[in-house]
């Protein structure tokens, strides 16, 4: 099976396997209640549907990888198997609601064990000319530090139906398709696979009936984070490829940590500041607001690709150019929200 034809059969294999192994954690009983302020549904909905979407993705991967040439490397590997204990994490803050120092620590610990395995970036070169080896300390620093955020990120999104996991659907296809220009077919095959297993159990989310729960979450959280990691590794002059196609996460979220540290506001207590939940206050749907945030990870995920593909100074050009229109969305809706008396109030 030559190398296209694979990545394909991966999508359609996680896809498949994600729609029946997520209906099925539908039938387990375990239930996201409307119990908290910042929840927005109004009764109890299936949740940790992670438990379905995650073994799909990776069941995809190493089965399609036994049938082609290229085997996933060690750091591959790694990268996998370690978001496994993201998605046992966010299984258990589903089922007992761990305190969020609790959650921190465990990230942080999970994620140096992911950079000792060889996930990590030790060297960069942000822009021609610019190559900078990273000391051990900086690097593992670094690279723990991006995994944290970015999963993160990718969970404090994860509050409405189809938004967090649909931009999460068109990233690992952008991440997927960087990674095959690069030649890194396994980085390519675990992405793919994770865009065809979230598309499969969007087939459920998108209606409401089943949620990601953190499981679902942190786990996607992790694959994105690593998988960025090692198209750095091995790629150095992309190094602002993967940030641009995560963009959609990273500006929503770094903005209303600053936003609420200028307000003087506790960064970590429960809120609904972020621009989608502005939106869905103001009135738009679900799908309303989960549409404009695909359309958003869209065009991310094709500078991105574009970016890379062009190479030179185009993806620290596209970055900037992104972030700071991005940015200025995001200021003129708090403002907006703000007048309207949509914004600053923390929640149970």
């Amino acid at each position: 099976m030559s190398d296209i034809p694979a990545l394909i059969a991966v999508a359609l294999l996680a896809l498949v396997l994600s729609v029946l192994l997520s209906r099925a954690v539908m039938t387990l009983g375990l239930k996201d209640a409307p119990t908290e302020a910042r929840k927005i549904q109004t009764q109890p909905v299936p949740t940790s549907g992670g438990l379905g979407f995650a073994p799909a993705a990776l069941m995809a991967a190493f089965i399609i990888s036994a049938f082609v040439l290229w085997r996933a490397g060690p750091s591959v590997l790694a990268a996998a198997l370690g978001s496994l204990p993201f998605l046992a994490l966010g299984f258990l803050d589903d089922r007992l609601r761990l305190d969020s120092m609790t959650k921190l620590i465990a990230m942080v610990v999970f994620s140096l064990g992911l950079v000792l395995a060889g996930v990590s970036v030790e060297l960069v070169i942000p822009a021609p000319g610019a190559v900078w080896p990273l000391p051990v300390a900086i690097a593992a620093l670094g690279s723990v530090l991006w995994l944290v955020v970015v999963i993160n990120a990718v969970n404090f999104m994860d509050g409405a139906n189809g938004l967090s996991m649909g931009m999460g659907a068109i990233a690992s296809l952008g991440l997927g398709v960087v990674a095959a220009m690069g030649g890194m077919w396994d980085v390519a095959t675990l992405m793919i696979a994770l865009s065809g297993a979230l598309a499969g159990f969007l087939v459920w989310n998108v209606p409401g009936r089943l949620f990601a729960g953190d499981a679902g979450a942190l786990f996607t959280g992790a694959l994105l984070a690593g998988a960025s990691l090692l198209i750095v590794k091995g790629r150095p002059d992309w190094l602002l490829a993967p940030p641009t196609i995560l963009s959609p996460w990273l500006v929503d979220v770094l903005m209303t940590i600053v936003w609420r540290g200028a307000k003087g506001k506790a960064i970590f207590s429960a809120h609904r500041d972020h621009v989608y939940q502005i939106a869905m206050k103001a009135g738009l749907k679900h799908s309303q607001v989960s549409a404009i945030h695909a359309v958003w990870a869209a065009n991310a995920a094709a500078l991105g690709v574009m970016a890379a593909l062009v190479r030179g100074w185009a993806p620290l050009a596209v970055f900037v150019a992104l972030t700071v229109v991005s940015s200025i969305v995001h200021i003129r809706v708090r403002k907006s929200g703000e007048k309207r008396g949509l914004v600053g109030k923390d929640v149970a």
